[in-house]
């Protein structure tokens, strides 16, 4: 056996290059890397030690049909090719894709690789990437990581395509969406499929009530497509809540076992898709499954908090002119995406009980933005996610910050919007009525192509501090 001084994960690179091809801006404040001794065998080849590492953890993605299909890793041959190119992503983390940090509460279905399989793959690379023997391979003593099939008992989608408009970049567009069932059900998982992935920026799913139907129909097909445009909010009064969305990286859902989300005989879902057309635009019929079980089955009722958080982003510093004014980016998103847009900055501000000063320090290279939500009810937290665009940097959901018993529940320490995701957490995590759950986004305005003044809006050159959590009412 030897030990190896293993190079781990950086969890603020800098200068680094993405697996997206986006470069880092080298940050003053970048962490050393971690450094541990890992004991590992003296001969290391592909079949004994690395592929069972690569098949339990890498495969499930990287081969047809699958989201990585471009890069597969299905043959001794395609690893080997792919070698150097997996060492660097591991090494990095970037690959298996998982932002969240070890900071945080332990999560259920953990894609990132331990500390010893990131040591033995670079270590296996540096030495020649030797095959061995094919009959030394023994699969790993974990199932590693799947995604979650969920059973098609209902699948829903539009009866027509839907060409997004010619003059925008970002459409938002709702469409209604019938739930054929004659009785109440629990929604126990779901998967959205993105029928043209490059157009699709997020979608969210409502259910509104049977007394929404008159909205519905003075909306859809009003200007001769499918749906209505929805900036903002669905547009529809009266109840409409949220179990559940779909953004880049974010798998099929499964909601913890005993749970699920009601829906009722005479309610819809109205789908909200944002697509933003800076690359592709073409017609979409983009489509939701449904997992059920009957309401007689007895599941607590899941139930979805959300929050948002105001976004004051300054220009980079040593940068000036017309486009850094604040007034102006207040101007600019409500010319695209209509009058209520132009309140929405100053709303934030006032429903987290802070004003423009509160971000007085804040600098283009790392501005922040938090809010706090003290708990109305008794609640047991099943899960959390967060939600920004591409300027995001960071990401943090905190339980009673400051004080003694203070949680740091999720840590996404470096920001990639091509990798979001739903993360439930290993164990329940009771919160106490009184009890402050605050959420806190950074960004980093060097990442613009063409750096402004940024206030929230709809855009995916906008941006946005959105972060949701799975329930049950105590």
């Amino acid at each position: 056996m030897r030990l190896l001084i293993a190079l781990l994960i950086w969890l603020v690179g800098a200068g680094i290059v993405h697996a997206h091809g986006t470069e880092d801006h080298e940050d003053d404040e970048a962490e050393a890397p971690v450094i541990a001794e890992i004991e590992l065998p003296e001969h290391l080849t592909y079949h004994e030690h690395a592929r069972p590492i690569i098949e339990a953890n890498c495969v499930v993605c990287h081969s047809d049909g699958q989201i990585a299909a471009y890069a597969p890793l299905t043959s001794t041959e395609d690893v080997v090719l792919a070698a150097e190119d997996i060492k660097f992503h591991v090494i990095n983390a970037y690959m298996p894709p998982w932002p969240p940090s070890r900071e945080g509460l332990p999560l259920q279905n953990d894609r990132s690789l331990s500390d010893a399989d990131i040591a033995l793959i670079a270590a296996w690379v540096d030495d020649g990437a030797a095959l061995g023997n094919p009959e030394s391979y023994v699969p790993a003593a974990t199932d590693g990581f799947h995604i979650p099939e969920i059973r098609a008992d209902l699948s829903l989608q539009l009866d027509e395509p839907y060409t997004p408009a010619e003059e925008l970049l970002d459409d938002y567009r709702c469409f209604a969406l019938p739930l054929d069932i004659s009785e109440p059900m629990f929604v126990t998982g779901y998967e959205f499929v993105p029928d043209v992935a490059e157009m699709a920026h997020h979608a969210i799913f409502y259910v509104v009530d049977a007394d929404s139907e008159r909205a519905i129909q003075q909306r859809d097909y009003a200007d001769g497509k499918p749906g209505w445009p929805c900036y903002g909010g669905i547009g529809i009064r009266g109840r409409r809540d949220s179990f559940g969305g779909w953004a880049p990286g974010v798998m099929p859902l499964r909601f913890p076992a005993g749970t699920g989300y009601r829906i009722e005989s005479g309610q819809q879902i109205v789908l909200q898709m944002h697509y933003n057309l800076s690359i592709n635009r073409q017609p979409d019929l983009s489509h939701l499954i449904l997992e059920l079980e009957s309401a007689e089955s007895e599941l607590a009722e899941i139930m979805i908090l959300s929050m948002s958080a105001p976004v004051e982003i300054p220009c980079p510093t040593g940068l000036e002119g017309p486009q850094c004014d604040r007034q102006s980016a207040i101007e600019r998103v409500g010319d695209l995406y209509g009058q209520d847009a132009r309140y929405t900055p100053d709303y934030l501000l006032y429903e987290c009980g802070q004003s423009l000063a509160t971000y007085a320090e804040n600098r283009g290279e790392a501005a922040i933005g938090y809010c706090d939500m003290p708990a109305r009810n008794s609640l047991t937290i099943l899960g959390a996610a967060g939600h920004m665009h591409e300027l995001g940097s960071s990401f943090q959901l905190e339980l009673n910050p400051g004080d003694d018993d203070s949680l740091l529940l999720l840590d996404i320490p470096r920001w990639d919007f091509h990798w979001q995701g739903d993360y439930q957490f290993a164990e329940p995590l009771n919160v106490a009525r009184g009890d402050v759950l605050r959420m806190t986004c950074v960004w980093d305005n060097r990442k613009s192509d063409e750096p402004r003044y940024v206030v929230w809006g709809e855009g995916t050159a906008d941006e946005m501090c959105f972060g949701s959590m799975m329930a049950l009412r105590n």
